[in-house]
């Protein structure tokens, strides 16, 4: 298990058509995955979050140096000194996104060698598929808010026909179009009358709010019986997340871009969200998800994975939810997108309202290389 080589690879895809969340217009697909082999010619792979630029350069040109030669197994001590060797190196931040994707590629590694899935190794898996939520209801380029309520709409109920009994919906409308909170409780309220009560929804801000435009959004929320108010405000005003989770009827989620246990541990012990979700590929990998994860339940939380990546980034959060207490959810991104549909051998799909766990070692998923050679972009 001695590693070879770590290489990052990147991966884009031009869309068709581009849609946006609260924050920006989205016009591409992107993503950098991470190879790791053995001088035995196993091979692992991760998944980073974020733009390829700077991730890239700081997994091969910082990150393969340091592990050259390193027993792969070494999981989490290698996440611990890559953690420690980064911060020393930035001062400010850690490049959590690059240590997801090397982590990840680690725990592929190592299922690998012992023929065994990562929920496996992580303790063992307590369910063999996980339900579901569906995720995407972007937004188009439109002028007038009752065509992005139609377009909405029409996505949710396709949603509800492909089997799913749960949505997340995105709101935040203000910064594109104008419109503001109660525009944003209007578009949630058309879905739920489309859809009816049986069906479970969801939404996302993606961190467009200030405390008092929230604490707005979430009553109007709250009427509609929304499960959970994700990223209502920015990640890093957690003493607001906790004033607004302590008032607010609905629940609320956040830690997509929270990285690393200390982060979790300060939101939990401060109250700031009833649901934690941290991201395999930006948290700090499967090493740190877990971690995440153990803290939320310790504290009587729930745990909902962030998901919106590709085939690696859902297979792992998969693991990681085969083997969590409770009843968690996969967030299921049906977002037209090619790389993601096409990267894995077998493509991980949905069956009615679950979405079944890899089984194979690792992770469980078999990379396409003829997918790999047509969408990178080196």
């Amino acid at each position: 298990m001695e590693i070879r080589t770590v290489e990052a690879i990147p991966l884009r895809r031009e869309l068709d058509e581009r849609f946006a969340n609260a924050q920006k217009w989205i016009s591409s697909r992107e993503y950098c995955l991470v190879r790791v082999e053995t001088a035995d010619g196993a091979v692992g792979w991760g998944e980073c979050w974020g733009p390829i630029a700077g991730t890239r350069e700081v997994i091969d040109e910082r990150i393969a140096a340091l592990l050259r030669g390193r027993d792969a197994a070494a999981v989490e001590s290698i996440h611990e000194d890559l953690v420690f060797d980064l911060r020393s190196a930035y001062h400010s931040t850690v490049p959590a996104g690059a240590v997801s994707g090397v982590d990840l590629a680690l725990w592929d590694l190592r299922g690998k060698a012992a023929g065994a899935s990562v929920a496996t190794l992580l303790g063992g898996a307590r369910r063999d598929a996980v339900p579901a939520y569906a995720t995407g209801h972007f937004w188009p380029p439109v002028d007038e808010f009752d065509e992005l309520e139609a377009a909405v709409v029409a996505e949710a109920e396709s949603h509800v026909d492909a089997g799913f009994d749960a949505l997340k919906l995105k709101i935040g409308t203000e910064r594109h179009f104008g419109w503001g909170p109660d525009a944003d409780v209007e578009l949630v309220r058309a879905v739920r009358e489309a859809v009816g009560d049986d069906v479970a929804l969801m939404a996302d801000a993606n961190h467009a709010y200030d405390l008092p435009a929230a604490r707005r959004v979430a009553n109007g929320l709250a009427e509609l019986d929304v499960r959970f108010f994700e990223e209502p405000l920015p990640p890093e005003r957690i003493e607001a997340y906790a004033r607004l989770n302590r008032d607010a009827e609905v629940p609320i989620a956040g830690g997509e871009c929270w990285a690393f246990a200390p982060d979790f541990r300060r939101a939990v012990n401060a109250g700031a969200a009833d649901v934690l979700q941290p991201d395999v590929t930006s948290a700090g990998g499967l090493t740190s998800a877990r971690r995440a994860a153990e803290i939320a339940d310790a504290a009587g939380l729930a745990t909902y994975p962030h998901v919106f990546g590709s085939a690696v980034a859902l297979a792992a959060s998969l693991q990681l939810l085969a083997t969590l207490p409770g009843s968690p959810r996969l967030e299921f991104d049906r977002t037209p997108n090619p790389i993601r549909e096409a990267l894995a051998v077998g493509p991980i799909r949905n069956e009615g309202t679950e979405v079944p766990v890899p089984d194979g070692p690792g992770l469980g998923v078999e990379i396409d290389p003829e997918t790999l050679a047509e969408f990178r972009v080196d």
